[in-house]
């Protein structure tokens, strides 16, 4: 069998590809995850800031406790 006939280059290229998938895979999953929750975080993040815009007003009549309690009520709510 020589080097050159596709019976000896396609197993390989198959063990290649293989063990490259088994290598580069989890890590492309890992950060695409992670970049998932980065922006779940993200947009946490801002819809909290417009809450806290929004109920500034209440704030001296309630306290700042509650209007903070209120909207981790509602952000954990959905």
């Amino acid at each position: 069998m020589a080097f050159t006939e596709p019976t000896f280059y396609v197993p390989i290229g198959l063990c290649v590809a293989y063990l490259a998938w088994r290598f580069f895979a989890p890590s492309f999953f890992m950060n695409r995850e992670l970049a998932r929750y980065a922006r779940m975080d993200a947009q946490r993040d801002h819809e909290r800031g417009r809450l806290a815009e929004a109920l500034a007003p209440l704030e001296p009549k309630v306290g700042s406790g509650e209007v903070e309690a209120a909207i981790d009520r509602y952000l954990d709510g959905r």
